[in-house]
């Protein structure tokens, strides 16, 4: 009997933000783990000018750490559906840019399908198969809990979502049922791991008793997060805080100092990790920001969150979608944060809510969904 041939799939994306790519390998990873498909990831920019690459990258980074509410109101103002804007004539600029070098790459891997994790890039490609030069189907994975007009577009087979607002948006704009799909943001198949809480524990050589935070550092307000553990000091509780410092060794430095000063919380700071999963599972709750692709290991973790500072735009409204589902709070005020984790934690009654609500949001398996739907 001959042998069917494995579909080949390249997941697009854009490295503007960790999300998109960690959506595109978790992806791929299904593929190699199933052995389903011959997949590739490719960062889009990467056939952009060397100099535009930097702009594109550099300048949302600089506007989201400097000046936030300005990366809002851009994301605002480019939010509406109705007519093309500033917005959507840049990125078809940048498609344009690159369009030459991609598609020669594209043509010379002979994909059956590609698979994007982001925006950038699909309307020049699109204009390619409007002039039937280009008959490969798009598959668009949204890494967001809300879709932005950006990710709109008439090329596109089908989209995987994560809510039924985003299902509810896309259908206003003439995209039937049968081409929208509700799978969840894929996160690395590692997610998709039940675990015994308490072993788990066990196995990390944290206590089986004690309520545990993990405290996740991101890129930005690094001070915020000082603050935060340091408002801890007036909790009397006993807790268990691990700190997820990253490359910061200076941030790593301050909170091992924070922590050695408070009284009856144990805290454990770390620098890179490989096992994220496990410290998720193992957690009660994750205190993080609510990028779409760390909220989305959160919820496949089947844990709770609390949220602090939320990028306008995309983030807040990931942020309204937590809170809605009521598998989240928010700290606003870092200074008395530690006291309001505290009363969620000796809550039990509320926690046993919020916790019901988790199954009905958190999609560990969303990457597996995907691609089975693609491929098969």
């Amino acid at each position: 009997m001959k042998k069917k041939k494995m579909p080949r799939l390249l997941m697009l994306y854009a490295s503007a933000g960790a999300g998109h790519m960690q959506a595109a390998k978790a992806l791929k990873a299904v593929c190699d783990q199933k052995k389903i498909a011959v997949a590739e990831t490719v960062d889009m920019l990467d056939y952009a000018p060397g100099y535009f690459k930097k702009l594109y990258k550099g300048s949302y980074l600089e506007i989201v750490k400097r000046i936030p509410e300005l990366w809002g109101y851009l994301y605002d103002r480019s939010y509406k559906f109705k007519k093309a804007n500033i917005t959507t004539h840049l990125h078809h600029l940048v498609g344009n840019m690159h369009i030459a070098s991609l598609l020669k790459y594209v043509k010379e891997f002979k994909p059956d399908a590609l698979v994007f994790t982001h925006f950038l890039g699909w309307d020049a490609l699109g204009s390619l198969k409007r002039l039937k030069l280009f008959n490969v189907p798009f598959y668009c994975v949204v890494t967001d809990f809300a879709v932005h007009s950006l990710w709109i577009n008439k090329y596109v087979a089908k989209y995987y979502v994560t809510s039924e607002g985003e299902r509810r948006v896309l259908r206003l704009h003439n995209i039937k049922d049968s081409d929208i799909m509700l799978t969840g943001i894929p996160v690395d198949p590692k997610f998709a791991v039940k675990y015994n809480k308490n072993k788990l524990r066990k196995k990390l050589k944290i206590s089986t008793v004690t309520p545990m935070i993990l405290m996740i550092s991101g890129r930005y307000n690094l001070q915020g997060y000082t603050h935060l553990l340091s408002s801890f000091k007036s909790v009397k509780d006993k807790l268990q805080i691990v700190v997820l410092a990253g490359r910061n060794k200076l941030l790593a430095n301050k909170m091992t100092s924070i922590g050695k000063g408070l009284k009856s919380i144990n805290v454990t700071v770390l620098g890179m990790v490989d096992n994220m999963h496990e410290l998720m599972a193992a957690s009660d709750i994750v205190i993080s920001k609510p990028g779409g692709l760390t909220t989305s290991e959160v919820l496949a973790s089947k844990t709770l969150m609390t949220i602090i500072d939320p990028i306008p735009g995309q983030e807040q409204r990931n942020s309204d979608y937590l809170l809605e589902s009521g598998v989240a709070i928010r700290i606003h005020d870092m200074e008395s944060g530690g006291q309001k984790i505290a009363d969620l934690l000796s809550n039990k009654r509320r926690l046993n809510i919020m916790r019901s609500h988790l199954k009905y949001i958190s999609h560990p398996r969303a990457a597996y969904d995907i691609m089975n739907d693609i491929v098969f």
